[in-house]
């Protein structure tokens, strides 16, 4: 398990915030994200995050795009969603307050979670700037994928994905999608499975400096990495309220971590949110997590450009990429 993550991780072409490896950012937007597998493996599945490092660190390249109606239909910008919006900001309160606060009020809940499980069930929504559609990268519309996982205490899994909608912020946004073909119109679905992982799951510990241990996988983990991995292992491991609580308070002790304030996420659900902003992946960009205040649990995360990334045909401040949480849930 720890020799494939630090293999992917040597995959990244601008770890820790160095600059971008031109070779290999080129060879990773030339493949194709049509709908794909999910997170199919427990603690090794990086589907996402080599996909997400064509994202941050792409201001070297020149915009290309595979649009067989000709790229002058693609508009100059590509079109994104608008970024979370704090409803009380309350920027005056330091981070590591609120998470411990969220962590002691969920630290000795009872686990909900069945002693005995043959399946973990996980839905999610996402979007990224990268999403392309019958290989074509698509920049005239916001077209969402919902991923949905099962898997099992071995490691197996089986999962579906299918795109949502596209969704537009205006009635030109719909109109420059039409000329450019109308890409996702019709929805794409897909769905596999894999066999078991060769190491057996084991229980993600509950203690601080277990949790870290765990989420940094042997890596150095700092607050760049650390906001990398959060989201993803909310999308493959059903947590214990002791050891959200651990989790949260790995974030309490990380430095640059601000409390951003109470949000409203993409399912019109509320939650706490808490951004750092930093040069990990290559651009300054601002990532946003936010948690549920009842549970602790991850109910969103977001990426947002922070100033202007050159050749990359998004304005600053663009949202590159969010994902919503939606189903985390043992079945027994």
């Amino acid at each position: 398990m720890r020799d494939l993550d630090q293999t992917l991780r040597s995959m990244n072409p601008a770890p820790a915030g160095e600059p971008a490896d031109q070779t290999k950012l080129e060879s990773i937007l030339a493949t194709s994200r049509a709908v794909g597998p999910a997170r199919a493996r427990r603690g090794r599945s990086k589907w996402t995050w080599i996909a997400g490092v064509a994202t941050v660190t792409a201001a070297a390249l020149a915009y290309v795009t595979l649009d067989p109606f000709g790229t002058a239909a693609q508009p100059a910008f590509a079109v994104t969603p608008p970024p979370l919006h704090p409803q009380k900001p309350d920027r005056g309160r330091p981070a590591a307050e609120v998470l411990e606060a969220l962590a002691s009020r969920i630290d000795k809940q009872p686990d909900p979670r069945p002693a005995s499980w043959k399946t973990e069930h996980f839905v999610w929504d996402s979007w990224a700037f990268y999403t392309r559609v019958d290989n074509i990268q698509v920049t005239s519309a916001i077209i969402p994928e919902r991923r949905e996982t099962w898997e099992t205490p071995d490691g197996a899994a089986r999962w579906k994905v299918k795109t949502l909608p596209p969704v537009f912020q205006s009635d030109r946004q719909r109109e420059v999608w039409k000329k450019a073909g109308a890409l996702g119109e019709e929805p794409q679905q897909s769905q596999g499975d894999s066999g078991p992982i060769a190491v057996s799951a084991s229980e993600p510990p509950a203690t601080v400096e277990g949790m870290r241990k765990w989420l940094a996988n042997g890596q150095n983990m700092g607050a760049g990495l650390l906001f990398e991995v959060v989201p993803e292992r909310f999308q493959d491991h059903v947590l214990s309220p002791a050891q959200r609580a651990a989790l949260l308070r790995v974030l309490a002790s990380t430095k640059g971590v601000v409390y951003a304030g109470t949000v409203k996420d993409r399912a019109g659900r509320s939650g706490q949110a808490f951004s750092l902003t930093d040069r990990f992946g290559g651009l300054p960009n601002k990532r946003t997590l936010v948690f549920d205040p009842a549970t602790g649990e991850l109910r969103a995360y977001e990426e947002q450009l922070q100033e202007n990334a050159g050749k990359l045909n998004v304005r600053p401040y663009s949202v590159l990429q969010y994902t919503t949480f939606l189903t985390a849930e043992r079945l027994p």
